[in-house]
């Protein structure tokens, strides 16, 4: 990928700044404003039918990125593990639970939930992967842990209200799930470039989740009304394909922390799109339990970034001069 004018490098690693921050702000657009146009979209269709449509059109932006980009290729043998693990963790069950959980919660509230995964992150890797769980990132995942429960003051929930547990307990199942998946990807040795395998994993999404769908629900029950045709473009072309395509390059253009700060900017965006567009109005509790996950994804950002240049010093200095 070409370098921009505010290009910089770190460590030997050329990092495109401009490029990197452009396209986590179209992310965040993009995926943020998906969590309101999700609970619009539910009042014309099944949840799982509306996740398999819109993934069948990320599927297909996907296919046509890849085309053009010149990356579209079959997927190596080597490959198919990890292929099937993100299809069906990271995109068919992550995405299917958070649709069914944005059922029963307020958008801005889902989009808190789903964005906690880095937090989660951090604990799974200590314990499948030996990463060492520093304080700097044991207080980022006390504090996301403290954001969570804030959100789910208890002192403020209305027990008698189950829809508040059943869609938060989706949704962080999903997390979990989607936890699992990037612990897989972490452990795999890709023999074949990551941005001509997403088409493939979404595809195979599609086909995992489209026989349970048609089993459970049934197409007559979707209303095909223009607002609904536009809803299922935004949230598969664009935040199920070309949002993905987006992350990539941004993955490639910028350090860590500052991928992980956009983790922060999704659900601020899917709370104030969710007042715009549906006039939700965030409690107190969502307020300040955004804030501390927020706040520990910056944490652990920072504390993975200073790991990574640790180890690229020691490993400069074990490098033996030619």
């Amino acid at each position: 990928m070409a370098q921009n004018a505010t290009a910089g490098t770190a460590g030997g690693h050329s990092y495109a700044f401009g490029l990197g921050y452009l396209l986590l702000c179209f992310n965040a657009l993009g995926w943020g404003l998906n969590f309101p146009v999700l609970k619009l979209g539910l009042a014309f269709s099944p949840p799982m039918l509306f996740t398999c449509m819109r993934m069948a059109l990320g599927t297909l932006a996907m296919f046509i990125i890849a085309g053009l980009l010149g990356v579209l290729r079959l997927p190596r043998r080597g490959d198919l593990p990890i292929l099937l693990s993100v299809g069906v963790l990271q995109n068919m069950a992550f995405i299917t639970l958070v649709t069914l959980g944005v059922q029963y919660l307020p958008a801005g509230r889902a989009a808190i939930l789903a964005y906690t995964t880095p937090i989660w992150v951090v604990p799974a890797a200590a314990l499948f992967l030996g990463e060492r769980f520093t304080l700097p990132r044991a207080m980022g995942v006390g504090l996301g842990l403290a954001g969570l429960l804030t959100v789910f003051n208890p002192l403020s929930i209305d027990w008698s209200n189950h829809d508040v547990f059943i869609g938060g307990g989706l949704i962080m199942l999903g997390t979990i799930l989607w936890t699992a998946g990037l612990i897989h990807v972490r452990r795999h040795h890709w023999q074949g470039d990551v941005l001509s395998l997403i088409p493939w994993q979404l595809l195979t999404s599609v086909l995992a989740l489209l026989p349970l769908a048609l089993l459970l629900e049934s197409p007559s029950q979707i209303d095909w009304e223009p607002s609904f045709v536009w809803m299922l473009v935004f949230s598969g072309a664009i935040a199920s394909g070309i949002c993905v395509a987006a992350q990539v390059a941004a993955i490639r253009s910028l350090p860590a922390v500052s991928l992980s700060l956009s983790s922060a900017s999704v659900p601020a965006v899917g709370m104030l799109s969710a007042a715009w567009f549906l006039g939700e109005v965030p409690t107190p509790s969502d307020l300040a339990g955004f804030a501390l996950i927020a706040l520990g994804i910056l944490v652990v950002g920072l504390a993975d970034r200073r790991q990574a240049l640790r180890n690229r010093s020691t490993a400069a200095k074990a490098t033996p001069a030619s």
